[in-house]
């Protein structure tokens, strides 16, 4: 395990505005859930607050060897496949729109693209079917297997740095590192110049100020797993705000990247789906707009 006191954007250091034993009644689920009882059991829960980054995260998070333990439980290809069967039609009509958009803003006739934490495939499978070259990159080693067999270049870190790419997807993956910059850092320099980086991940603006005032009362009905989602205790142990996701891309060179009005309004799917009619209207503004933390980056050009 590792103690983080420093912002692990901007690495200044960073007050706790809440903390809570481990090994409280109402955190036991969660702890169980981590498989690391023993390890934290005398440890605490604890989030800090980086005021310039406005980025929330814990004090207490896995190790490299540890994170990669967490996300390779054992699955064969039934359970990948299960879980395909599982997601509704217009989560992939999502990754249609984007990759219609990225074929449309990058120059290239054959994209080279890397899918970082692909898991079992959603999005490089998309991109593959769109004409794409795909690369991924996944800690768990049964879904490296499954996307390989589908047809994914399955590569390593230190494979990822030794190529150039054109787009770089990293989707619901930055709240889980315990080095989200250095992991940045890296990727950008397997950027082609001018080439794009989509970052994503959870936003939950109100749950740090709720913790921040039962830290002052000492209610605890907050501590739940639906409440606590997005700062899960070691799973998700950065909540970014769109201000923290833009100064995380800064330190790491990126420009932002003003995403094409028309373009995703062209890219819209099933406009025949009641919920993706609305969709199809108002995300393209918001995603025009900057608004969220769904934010595409370039590297500089020079």
């Amino acid at each position: 395990m590792i103690q983080r006191t420093h912002c692990p954007i901007c690495k200044r250091a960073a007050n706790p505005i809440f903390a809570r034993p481990y090994s409280i009644p109402r955190l036991q689920n969660m702890v169980r859930a981590s498989g690391l009882g023993d390890r934290i059991a005398n440890s605490t829960y604890e989030i800090r607050e980086c005021s310039p980054c406005q980025l929330h995260f814990q004090t207490l998070v896995m190790s490299d060897s540890e994170l990669e333990s967490w996300y390779s439980p054992p699955k064969d290809d039934a359970a990948f496949l299960k879980e395909i069967g599982e997601q509704r039609l217009h989560w992939f009509a999502h990754q249609t729109e984007e990759i219609l958009v990225l074929r449309q803003v990058c120059g290239s006739r054959v994209p080279r693209v890397l899918d970082f934490g692909c898991n079992w495939g959603k999005w490089s499978s998309m991109a593959l079917a769109h004409g794409c070259e795909v690369f991924a990159v996944d800690v768990n080693r049964d879904a490296a297997r499954f996307c390989a067999s589908r047809g994914i270049r399955m590569i390593s870190m230190q494979d990822v740095v030794s190529l150039q790419f054109d787009f770089i997807n990293v989707d619901q993956v930055m709240e889980h590192l315990t080095a989200p910059l250095e992991i940045a850092q890296a990727l950008v320099r397997a950027l082609k110049p001018g080439g794009l980086m989509k970052l994503s991940t959870p936003c939950n603006k109100q749950l740090p100020v709720r913790l921040a005032r039962s830290t002052h009362s000492g209610d605890d009905s907050l501590l739940d797993e639906k409440t606590l989602d997005s700062l899960f205790p070691l799973m998700h142990v950065n909540l970014f705000t769109p201000h923290a996701l833009r100064a995380l891309a800064r330190a790491a060179d990126l420009e932002e990247f003003k995403q094409p009005l028309w373009t995703w309004l062209g890219a819209g799917q099933l406009w025949n789906v009641p919920r993706q009619l609305n969709r199809n209207l108002l995300t393209p503004w918001k995603r025009w707009m900057g608004r969220g933390t769904y934010l595409w980056f370039a590297k500089k050009s020079s």
